[in-house]
C-alpha cells in the first residue's frame, strides 16, 4: 500500500507537496519546525496515556504518533515501538 500525505492546511485536499501551500510547516525537512511545540505535544500525549501504549495497552509507550497534523494532544496517541511500526511502515 502506498502512503500519501495530505496538505496540513485545514480544508486543503491536495497531497504533499501542495502546489498552493508547499510543504507542511513543522515537517522534518521544514526550517520552521518548532522543537518546543514538539516536546510539549510529546509530554502531553504521554501524560494522557500514563506512559502506556494506547493501542496494545501492555507495553511502555516510547513514541508520540501524530494521527492528524497539529500539536494539539488530541491529534496524536502514545505508542510502543512495535505498534508504531505496524501503523507507520516508514517509522524509524
Amino acid at each position: 500500500m502506498r502512503r500519501t500525505h495530505v496538505c496540513s492546511t485545514p480544508g486543503c485536499p491536495n497531497l504533499v507537496p501542495c502546489p498552493t501551500h508547499g510543504r507542511p510547516a513543522n515537517a522534518r525537512w521544514s526550517r520552521e519546525r518548532d522543537p518546543h511545540a514538539q516536546a510539549w505535544f510529546r509530554d502531553q500525549v504521554f501524560w494522557r496515556a500514563n506512559g502506556i501504549c494506547e493501542r496494545c495497552r501492555v507495553a511502555k509507550a516510547t513514541v508520540a504518533h501524530h494521527d492528524r497534523p497539529g500539536y494539539d494532544p488530541e491529534c496524536g496517541r502514545a505508542l510502543c515501538q512495535s505498534c508504531h511500526r505496524e501503523i507507520d511502515t516508514h517509522a524509524r
